[in-house]
């Protein structure tokens, strides 16, 4: 293997200006000098990470492996220029090498993926990155730029596959023996896609369907090879009680009803994170769930934004307004439509009620869903992929500006630059919109908040038109600060003495945040002018 891989490096320094090629992203190199198909072949990993932060073509790699190389993805996905890849490190024997890439923990599955329609290069991460920081697992990312042989491939993500494992999703370990009991009840990993595959049906069609369509779920983990019947005969039982259960008369009962099988917080995460991007393929493609041993179903981890933040004009999801769960509803002739889930779960007073109360946490100022938060992580990225010239590659490998491809909005964005403007002005107009939906008064707010000192004020009228009391527990003076649902500093001051009054009158009527500054103490109110 070392004189293949020291022949294959010289021909990468022979071809004319890769020898002086930089970035300060890794350079992945996939040695495998034949075609890449849907099988698996034999290939050499040689990554170049260096600890200065930049590589170059010609240094020597830092990681090398035994790997192996197929592609992935739908048949349409398959047929573009940039396509994405499965990746396996192994060992000589062709065994398996769980080893640590990238700074990721180790295993030996790993993904290459293109985003050949995303022109940001942002989608998947930036949902990704949002999840994560919802305290939920979803597969981390990491750019590279890809060599495949002597051809430079392009800016890719190299990351994690959906996987059951203890530094990934966490489930128990379900065997081919564990057909009864306890040990029966997880971990399992199984999912919505457009892709064939073993599984099960739905018993409840997709609402607004214009013909006959059935949802199916596909068995990930066990997979279709391994699953034993008695697996699959216990989650599909399990799928089916939680759909009749949601179903029926008395689904919002806490006994009777959807709650003893699906964890309520992780719906709501899934559902707000796939509104806020406004995800076409939200809940009816790389859709993927998961129930742990004598834990309920969860839906997750994320998978496949590519058309998400108004990619396409598909079904018209680039508009700001409208949910993704109820695509039917305006586009009823589009196949694997979502399923009855999220528009029934929403009738559920409890759950819209705390629905509201986590989305207005994630949108208060400094948190997930703060505007000012997700533009910083966004232009963070896009400075990763400009330090040194990876975006010019990459567009010049592939000059898909202007080119239409996923009946993209129109007009086009013709440069990268402008592409990003698009998207943060779509996400600047999509929370505003949801903010009106689900943005909530009456939730106490989580963040760094002392609840007991929070109680000692008093804010009053509240709503307000005019004058706003404050009333503080003493009069040691304290900073205020009003801030708009975004993060917007709009007025800051000294609160002098225990009874306060601040003329609000000039503000936009709309909701607010008031804080109150005491050293490390920090009260906060939603407040409303009206």
């Amino acid at each position: 293997m070392k004189k293949r891989i020291l022949f294959l490096t010289a021909m990468l320094l022979s071809l004319t200006g890769f020898a002086q090629f930089s970035s300060n992203l890794p350079i992945v190199k996939l040695l495998i000098n034949q075609s890449i198909v849907d099988t698996y072949r034999q290939a050499t990993l040689l990554i170049t990470d260096n600890s200065s932060g930049i590589n170059n073509v010609s240094d020597p790699a830092t990681f090398t492996s035994n790997a192996a190389v197929k592609l992935r993805g739908n048949a349409l996905a398959k047929s573009y220029p940039k396509k994405s890849y499965s990746l396996e490190t192994r060992l000589g024997n062709n065994s398996n090498n769980n080893v640590s890439v990238l700074g990721l923990p180790a295993e030996n599955d790993w993904v290459l993926l293109a985003a050949y329609t995303d022109r940001s290069l942002l989608r998947s991460k930036l949902s990704l990155e949002l999840h994560d920081e919802m305290d939920r697992y979803a597969p981390r990312m990491k750019y590279c730029e890809l060599f495949l042989d002597t051809v430079y491939a392009g800016v890719y993500l190299f990351g994690e596959k959906i996987k059951r494992d203890t530094a990934r999703l966490d489930l128990a370990n379900l065997r081919v023996i564990d057909n009864f009991g306890d040990e029966l009840t997880g971990g399992y990993i199984f999912g919505i896609d457009d892709e064939a595959g073993g599984g099960f049906t739905s018993k409840f069609a997709p609402p607004y369907a214009a013909s006959s369509q059935q949802i199916k779920y596909l068995y990930e983990h066990p997979d279709n090879g391994t699953i034993t019947p008695a697996q699959k005969a216990y989650i599909q039982s399990y799928i089916d009680s939680f759909e009749i259960a949601l179903n029926g008369s008395q689904y919002q009962d806490s006994l009777l009803g959807w709650r003893p099988f699906a964890a309520d917080n992780s719906l709501i995460d899934f559902l707000i994170i796939n509104e806020v991007t406004k995800n076409y393929d939200a809940y009816r493609k790389d859709m993927f769930l998961y129930k742990d041993k004598l834990k309920q179903m969860r839906p997750g981890p994320l998978w496949g934004f590519d058309n998400s933040f108004a990619n396409t004009s598909n079904c018209g999801v680039n508009a700001v307004s409208g949910f993704a769960y109820d695509l039917g509803s305006s586009c009823n002739t589009q196949s694997n439509l979502p399923s009855f889930w999220w528009s029934k779960l929403l009738s559920d007073t409890a759950f819209e009620s705390t629905l509201k109360c986590r989305y207005s946490q994630f949108r208060m100022a400094g948190n997930v869903l703060d505007t000012s938060h997700i533009f910083m992580l966004i232009d963070s990225f896009v400075n990763e992929l400009s330090q040194n010239g990876a975006l010019v590659r990459n567009f010049s490998k592939y000059p898909i500006f202007g080119v239409p491809i996923i009946n993209e909005p129109q007009p086009m964005a013709t440069d990268f630059a402008s592409e990003v403007s698009n998207m943060k002005t779509f996400i600047q107009g999509r929370l505003a919109w949801l903010d009106m939906q689900w943005l909530s008064t009456n939730c106490i707010p989580l963040s760094n908040s002392n609840y007991e000192y929070q109680r000692d004020y008093k804010v009053y009228p509240n709503p307000s038109n005019g004058l706003l009391t404050i009333v503080c527990p003493t009069d040691q003076k304290r900073l205020y600060t009003i801030r708009s649902v975004n993060g917007q500093m709009l007025m800051q001051g000294v609160l002098p003495s225990q009874k306060n009054m601040i003329d609000v009158q000039h503000l936009p009527k709309g909701l607010y945040l008031l804080l109150i500054d005491q050293g490390e103490q920090r009260s906060m109110h939603r407040l409303i002018i009206e």
